[in-house]
């Protein structure tokens, strides 16, 4: 066991009182507990395992009114805790080292994450805007082609009916003329008297006159 150590009063009823510790308390806490440091966060915890071994020292120290204790002097000698007690307070205060430690760890790899979040939206903003434009614009293009498909067969049917309007008066045309033809045709018909008639059999004289074989003509 350690030599009894000498500390003010002060801190030892702060102690037995569970106020917030300062250098002073820290150190008068490090030495019972046998602690090589000791952080002001696990300050608690080493009050309640130094209390419980001041009173299972001094049992008649619960009896005393704060105001008691002060008046037992300006200064209070206190032993450590035995080796074994001492090497399970040190277990309990590494313990919480380690999830300290871990804890920190943890909010520093929050803190970057957060910081990568804050990055990639700053990256992604954007890009989702630029995205939205050429939706946009997509959507717009689509508009365009279907109002042009839509001209383009306006502009095919009405192609397709000229071209069968065409059709149909090349058709009548056709037919016209060929009537017209035969109009003409009967037309001189009309007029044979005045030039020779063409057709039926010949004239047996070849329309000479009398027989061309005959007589002394030769």
């Amino acid at each position: 066991m350690a030599e009894a150590k000498v500390f003010p009063m002060n801190a030892f009823v702060s102690v037995l009182r569970g106020d917030a510790a300062d250098q002073t308390q820290l150190d008068m806490l490090a030495y019972i507990t046998q602690a090589e440091t000791l952080d002001a966060e696990f300050a608690p915890v080493a009050q309640s395992l130094s209390k419980a071994w001041i009173y299972e020292q001094e049992p008649g120290l619960t009896k005393y009114a704060e105001g008691d204790i002060a008046k037992l002097g300006n200064q209070v000698k206190i032993e450590a805790l035995p080796a074994a007690e001492a090497a399970r307070a040190q277990k309990v205060l590494e313990v919480l080292g380690a999830l300290k430690a871990e804890n920190e760890a943890l909010k520093a790899q929050v803190e970057a994450l957060t910081a990568e979040k804050a990055d990639l939206a700053a990256k992604i903003a954007p890009l989702e805007a630029q995205a939205k434009t050429v939706a946009a614009q997509n959507a717009a293009g689509e508009q365009k082609v279907t109002v042009a498909s839509s001209k383009l067969d306006e502009m095919t049917k009405k192609l397709n009916d000229l071209m069968a309007e065409v059709e149909k008066v090349k058709s009548q045309g056709v037919v016209v003329a060929g009537v017209a033809g035969g109009e003409g045709a009967a037309a001189p018909a009309a007029g044979a008297a005045d030039g020779p008639v063409v057709g039926g059999e010949p004239e047996a004289d070849f329309g000479l006159g009398g027989d061309a074989f005959s007589g002394d003509t030769w």
